[in-house]
This record gives structure tokens, C-alpha cells and sequence, in this order.
């Protein structure tokens, strides 16, 4: 999804910026930047407004301490976004149910199962998970789910629609949150984890793991967290993530990646079937969000550190993964997306490009 003039100016302006000569730079950023953007503006310029405007504070060294987006507060929260987005781009939803397919095979014929759910939210996913599993009950007899997420808000209302929900099951739920990021844990969580679940562990990150914080140019800090994860012997983990290359610290690559992502996810919400001032509320606000972090927060700090599929199949089998055995799967998806399925991933796609993947591994 290139425009060439304004793809080509802004990979031209970050060459003059990693070539130190932000003079010449900052007067063409500054062509790029609109005094006024609404549901109006069309997708390029939208986009080359959001990086330019992002890549400004570069220029400007005003760069501010980042912290986790979803933990700061807005206007309108981030997390309150990610839902309202999640109704427009279909690869969300279809990102929970290929993986609780995953999953639900994974703990199929068990009595009891522990899952670690990385990034819960306000546990959606994982009721939806146990709903199946409740049609279709087995031998099952109690479910623990420990759930990680940065924000006590998401935990609260997490705990809150599963205490409602386990009253219609016939197994025993029990919830147990953990108020940190995942790379924070430390040796007695992972033996905590690893008492609680008794074998029959099964991990998913929903959108989470590329949130996880490494230092600049380094490529073994995730590789080394998937290998404790792998530590605890998990029936399965189930990876979903956004197809892009924002883990790095070569500002015209990271353009070029941005470029193509949000260009063809800004299409791609343009097919929703919602009005064009919801579009540009999950664009101008959602995604924008995402954009400043990739661009205008120093190196050091930044969140949204996407990785390509092939990047997250590496780091899985470094870290002593192999494919989980699959079998059939199915999602339902609008005409104008579609779905490849390989040997442990399956890839959504638009305009011929993936811009999810969901992968799922066993050790």
C-alpha cells in the first residue's frame, strides 16, 4: 500500500535524520504535517501526517519518557480503543478464535488445566475459550486461569465477567491475577506457575508480546523469555501478532514497515461497515497512538515493537518450540480477507499481504 510522493519524501527526510542534518530535514517534515486533520483527510496523507508529526519530536529532541500506552491515560483510554478497533479490523477476533481452537485441542480429554494468559484484557478471549469448552465438556473438571496485565483496571473487570460466567459451567474456575508485565516475572512466579499447574500448562499472548521491553539492539531478550516460558513445559503456546518490522532502530526500515502496516490497516477499516467518523476515531486515535510511540518516543523507551512472522518462528525455535499439531481450523472472515494455514501457523491477510499471524507451538 505505497503512495509514492509522500512514502518516498518521508523515507528521503529519516536518510538527511540518521545523516545528521536535521536542518535540512525538519523544513520538509514540516510540509508534511496538515493544520488539520479529520474523517475527511485521505489515508496517505493521514498516515504521512501521523509519522511526520511523530518524527518531529526527533528533530525537536523533545522526547518524551515513554510508558506503556495502554497503561497511560487519555481522553479516551487505550484499552476502550483496542476494542472499538477490534470490531473494524477482523483479523482481531479471528486472532481469539483460531487461537482458542488452538487451545481447546491443546487441553482436549484433560481433567484439569492451568492457563497462562499474557495481556488478558478484560478476558474476553479467554471466556470465550471456556464457553467452548463448557458446550463441550469431556472429562473436565477445574480450570485456573492466571492472568498477567500491566493494568489493575483490565484485571477488575476480567475477574468480574469470569465470576458471572462460572456459574453457568460444569467445572470448577478459579482466577488468580498478576499485575505486571510478563518479562518482569521472576524465578518464584515461573515455579509458582509451575506448582500451580501440575503439568497442564497451556500459555497465550493475545497481542501482548511485542509490547515486551528488550534494550537497544538487542535480539536475545524475548528469544530468552520464550525459553523460560518453554521452562515450564507448556501443553502449548499460542502466539498472535501483528505482521510488521517495528523492532528496529534503522528509522528508514522502520518507515518502510510503517508505511505498508498501517497503510493497508487503514484500508482495511475503511471496509468496515461503520460510519467514516468511527473510522477516523480508530485511525486518528487508535493507530495514531501506536504510530507516535513507534516514531516520536526515544529508542530506549518504546512499546510497540511489532516483529514480522518469519522473526517470531525464529525466536520459537531457538527457544526449543516446535509446531503444534493442528488439524482442521476455521474462521469466518469477510470476502474481501482471507487465510493461509501452514504447519503451526496460519496468516490473515489483505490486499495479498498478512497482517496477522497466529502461531502455536509445543515443547
Amino acid at each position: 500500500m505505497i503512495y509514492e510522493n509522500e512514502y518516498t519524501q518521508l523515507l528521503d527526510i529519516c536518510r538527511q535524520i540518521t545523516r545528521h542534518r536535521q536542518m535540512l530535514a525538519k523544513p520538509r517534515i514540516e510540509q508534511l504535517i496538515l493544520k488539520h486533520v479529520d474523517e475527511k483527510v485521505a489515508n496517505p496523507q493521514l498516515l504521512s501526517h501521523l509519522i511526520a508529526e511523530s518524527v518531529m519530536r526527533r528533530i525537536d529532541r523533545q522526547l518524551v519518557e515513554s510508558k506503556n500506552i495502554f497503561v497511560q491515560e487519555f481522553d479516551i483510554p487505550q484499552t476502550e480503543l483496542f476494542y472499538s478497533m477490534a470490531e473494524a479490523v477482523p483479523f482481531v477476533y479471528a486472532g481469539h478464535i483460531l487461537a482458542n481452537q488452538y487451545l481447546e485441542r491443546a487441553v482436549s480429554g484433560l481433567r484439569s488445566f492451568t492457563i497462562l494468559d499474557i495481556g488478558i484484557g478484560n478476558g474476553g478471549q479467554v471466556k470465550r475459550l471456556l464457553d467452548a469448552l463448557a458446550g463441550n465438556r469431556g472429562k473436565l473438571e477445574a480450570v485456573q486461569i492466571i492472568g498477567l496485565d500491566p493494568v489493575e483496571k483490565n484485571l477488575a473487570e476480567a475477574r468480574s465477567r469470569l465470576e458471572k460466567a462460572k456459574k453457568g459451567y460444569p467445572f470448577r474456575l478459579e482466577f488468580q491475577p498478576l499485575c505486571t508485565m510478563v518479562e518482569k516475572l521472576d524465578g518464584d512466579d515461573f515455579e509458582s506457575i509451575r506448582e500451580k499447574s501440575k503439568g497442564n500448562l497451556v500459555v497465550n499472548s493475545t497481542f501482548s508480546f511485542h509490547h515486551t521491553s528488550h534494550p537497544l539492539n538487542d535480539q536475545e531478550t524475548r528469544t530468552d523469555l520464550l525459553r523460560r516460558l518453554a521452562s515450564l513445559k507448556p501443553r502449548i503456546l499460542t502466539l498472535v501478532e501483528p505482521n510488521s518490522n517495528h523492532d528496529t532502530e534503522e528509522l528508514v526500515k522502520r518507515v518502510h514497515h510503517s508505511w505498508e502496516h498501517f497503510g493497508n490497516v487503514f484500508a482495511l477499516v475503511d471496509e468496515a461497515d461503520i460510519d467514516a467518523s468511527h473510522k477516523y476515531l480508530i485511525k486518528g486515535k487508535f493507530f495514531a497512538r501506536e504510530i507516535r510511540d513507534i516514531f516520536g518516543v526515544s529508542d530506549h523507551f518504546r512499546c510497540e515493537r511489532h516483529e514480522l512472522y518469519d522473526s517470531w518462528l525464529l525466536r520459537l525455535f531457538k527457544a526449543g518450540y516446535k509446531p503444534f499439531d493442528l488439524g482442521d481450523l476455521s474462521v469466518e472472515l469477510p470476502p474481501y480477507c482471507q487465510y493461509t494455514v501452514s504447519e503451526g501457523l496460519v496468516r490473515l491477510n489483505y490486499n495479498d499481504t498478512t497482517i496477522v499471524a497466529v502461531m502455536a507451538f509445543t515443547t
